[in-house]
């Protein structure tokens, strides 16, 4: 233990700035995604004026949060200036493992969402620009596999990321060892 605690001591306190604006931006997009995607999606009316406005919002967004990711996939893969905790106890191991499973969840969510999208034959509209679809047009069963899979997933993802954060309240709260304090902008 006295070897952890010599490198916790000379390790930095905070991740750095892009690595906690990564964090807080992909945090405020997935709650956004979900809670616009579930409204537009499951709780209004096809008819309803306001429906069309949030789907463009939601896919929009969408490509905006696709963006934000492969920035940080890039940014952890190159080592960026991200602090390296050592993994030492099984709660380190659970919270490596959640945060890569967060990463799978996200990046599957992206790539489910452009392709319920394409297989419709339409293109993914961001900000009014159209990606159109780089696939020859695809079966008719496979739209309900990938809405089923983008929906099923934003759940999931959801519930995880909901996970994620109360876990970090609990380290603010109650265990109050600075983990929070962390990833704070």
């Amino acid at each position: 233990m006295a070897a952890y605690s010599s490198v916790t001591s000379h390790m930095p306190r905070r991740y750095s700035w892009e690595t906690r604006w990564l964090h807080w931006i992909t945090a405020v997009l997935v709650v956004e995604q979900f809670v616009v995607g579930q409204v537009a999606w499951h709780l209004m009316d096809r008819t309803a004026p306001m429906r069309a406005f949030l789907a463009v919002t939601h896919t929009s967004l969408g490509v905006l949060l696709a963006a934000v990711f492969i920035t940080r996939m890039a940014w952890a893969f190159t080592g960026g200036r991200a602090i390296r905790f050592p993994v030492v106890t099984f709660q380190d191991r659970v919270a490596r493992s959640i945060h890569r499973l967060l990463y799978l969840l996200l990046g599957g969510e992206i790539v489910f969402g452009y392709m319920a999208r394409w297989t419709t034959g339409r293109p993914v509209i961001a900000f009014s620009v159209p990606i159109n679809s780089p696939f020859p047009a695809l079966m008719g069963g496979t739209h309900s596999f990938f809405s089923s899979l983008h929906h099923w997933n934003a759940w999931l993802l959801f519930c995880l990321a909901c996970f994620h954060a109360g876990a970090g309240f609990y380290h603010l709260l109650g265990i109050r060892d600075q983990v929070f304090q962390r990833m704070l902008p």
